[in-house]
């Protein structure tokens, strides 16, 4: 990854209150973090009007309308964890860069950006199409933040997997000996483990914030094939994909990366398992070696809960959609 790309995706993740700081120098640090307090000073004050019922309210659809401000307001107490976890952690999480450093950009890292670019242009566009309401702004900005914390943490994760890439090669090719290769895994395991303390917890309520967008569809659903309370337009159905779709996409890509780099490591260890050895010194450092890799594997968990893997995405991807079967028996009993 180039170092424009890398200055240009820092500027993103700050503008949108997920990281602290342009740079290392003490200035960059100091605007940073001020630009934080001040997007933790304004959510704080949305979130604190919902509380207190001063919102606006439209009296179409009284049901419908506390379920989106609810979901909104959900992002925005989202957001604020995020932004408090990027002000107290930022010496841990600018060390762990320092430990990471910047890899070849992939055609994998690409896609997703290209994916950020268009939520940013469909962001404009709903926002356009509003008439640039001011409360429409505030819950774009909070969604797009929201959304982009896997970003941040799926750059981190393809930076480490660009260092695995590196350590398989050298242990094919024989150019270091494996007392040091044991320690530049160990040092990798490590990390992998601070990037899940990290983020785990974040990931954790994004997929579940994930699981809670399907309130949405099911509101607009109900609202628009039973109530008739709501215009059945391309409009609204492009309005409900945008919600969900995109956070979807976002799950699916970084339960990839994740997923990608565990096997890199499993296949070290199988590379290592049928490599002779010459001597019988040898042949017991690379029994070793597999031995860590077996015992200290590399793996990305959430709060301990489960692993990120193409399994748990399967798996969410099942219960939404019983979830989904359940709501229209239940909508088929209320039917009026």
């Amino acid at each position: 990854m180039s170092l424009w790309l890398e200055r240009t995706l820092t500027g993103y993740l700050q503008l949108f209150g997920l990281v602290c700081g342009w740079s290392a120098s003490r200035l960059g640090r100091l605007l940073g973090s001020t630009f934080l307090v001040l997007i933790l000073i304004e959510l704080a004050t949305e979130i604190g009007w919902y509380f207190r019922g001063t919102l606006p309210f439209e009296h179409l659809s009284s049901y419908f309308w506390k379920t989106i401000q609810g979901v909104n307001v959900t992002y925005k107490m989202v957001h604020t964890w995020i932004v408090l976890t990027a002000l107290f952690q930022c010496q841990r999480v600018r060390r762990l860069r320092e430990q990471l450093p910047l890899v070849r950009a992939t055609t994998f890292m690409y896609r997703h950006l290209i994916l950020e670019a268009l939520l940013v242009i469909c962001n404009l566009v709903l926002l356009y199409m509003e008439d640039w309401d001011q409360e429409s702004m505030r819950y774009a900005f909070s969604l797009q933040a929201v959304r982009a914390r896997y970003l941040e943490m799926m750059l981190l994760v393809d930076r480490l997997d660009g260092q695995l890439e590196q350590l398989h090669r050298r242990v094919i090719d024989g150019s270091s000996d494996y007392k040091t290769l044991r320690s530049e895994y160990a040092h990798l395991a490590k990390l992998s483990r601070s990037l899940s303390h990290l983020f785990g917890l974040s990931l954790l309520l994004l997929n579940v914030l994930c699981l809670g967008d399907w309130i949405i569809v099911c509101n607009v659903y109900f609202m628009v094939q039973y109530l008739k309370a709501l215009p059945a337009t391309w409009f609204i159905l492009g309005q409900t994909m945008y919600v969900v779709m995109p956070s979807l996409i976002k799950i699916w890509t970084m339960c990839a990366a994740c997923h990608r780099c565990v096997a890199k490591s499993k296949h070290l260890q199988e590379q290592l398992k049928d490599r002779p050895g010459q001597t019988l010194s040898e042949r017991s450092q690379i029994e070793g070696f597999a031995l860590q890799i077996m015992q200290d594997p590399i793996q990305f968990d959430v709060c301990g809960i489960y692993h990120l893997n193409l399994q748990t995405l399967a798996g969410m991807f099942f219960f939404i959609l019983e979830a989904l079967v359940i709501f229209l028996q239940f909508v088929s009993l209320v039917r009026p």
